[in-house]
């Protein structure tokens, strides 16, 4: 993988991160209730969840790709 590559997948992880902890911490800093607050969160991390998987989806096929790619001229 190049570096070009992992500058793309670190920058996106990032932005994925601190997405998932500002929001965490927006919310837990709002005037609510308890237990509306946890239901947030709840179904902010099973959104996150599977945003991540997509994400880690797309990363694999990106990079089985760049790997095809690289084998014709080895090959």
């Amino acid at each position: 993988m190049d570096n070009d590559t992992r500058y793309v997948l670190l920058a996106g992880l990032s932005l994925m991160v601190g997405v998932v902890l500002g929001t965490g911490l927006g919310l837990l800093m709002a005037p609510q209730s308890g237990s509306r607050t946890r239901r947030q969160l709840k179904n902010m991390m099973e959104d996150a969840s599977e945003r991540a998987g997509e994400f880690a989806d797309d990363a694999k096929e990106a990079v089985t790709g760049i790997v095809e790619r690289s084998k014709k001229f080895v090959v």
